[in-house]
């Protein structure tokens, strides 16, 4: 199992366990952070880091048009989120959303290239599996002996 995999399991753990314990009596820890907000940090940067990585790894890889989109947009949508995380939920935006709302829905938007960018890529990949099967299929269904003609 790769490293990074398994960084990533930890990461989902971590969440999971903020999540249980998130209606639980709180734990202040400095000023309004819980340890909920400690344990949704952690693991969250821990599960999405290593999947960030690989894919700007596979997006050079692939030369993906528009580096600064995919590379950039990214960790910048994780300091949003962070900053989200650990505002209080008394502050709001218009008085109509909480601004931590808000802050997590612009953060996830722009973490939204780690998976979606560019959209052809997979529709690429496919065509270049399809191609290599025919190729295959047509370089083993081809018989030696008409290689030779009269």
């Amino acid at each position: 199992m790769k490293k990074s995999t398994v960084v990533s399991v930890i990461g989902l753990l971590a969440m999971f366990v903020a999540f249980v314990l998130f209606q639980t009596w709180p734990l202040v820890l400095f000023g309004t952070v819980k340890l909920t907000d400690v344990l949704t940090l952690v693991g969250g940067l821990m599960f999405i880091i290593p999947v960030y990585l690989d894919s700007v790894k596979r997006k050079r890889a692939d030369n993906a048009p528009n580096p600064v989109v995919w590379s950039t947009l990214p960790p910048i949508g994780m300091a949003v989120v962070c900053v989200g995380i650990l505002m209080p939920n008394s502050l709001t935006f218009f008085h109509l959303f909480s601004l931590p709302d808000v802050f997590y829905l612009v953060g996830c938007l722009m973490m939204l290239p780690i998976f979606l960018y560019p959209m052809s890529g997979l529709e690429r990949a496919e065509l270049e599996e399809t191609v290599e099967e025919e190729v295959d299929e047509a370089t083993d269904s081809t018989p030696a002996a008409d290689t030779k003609r009269l």
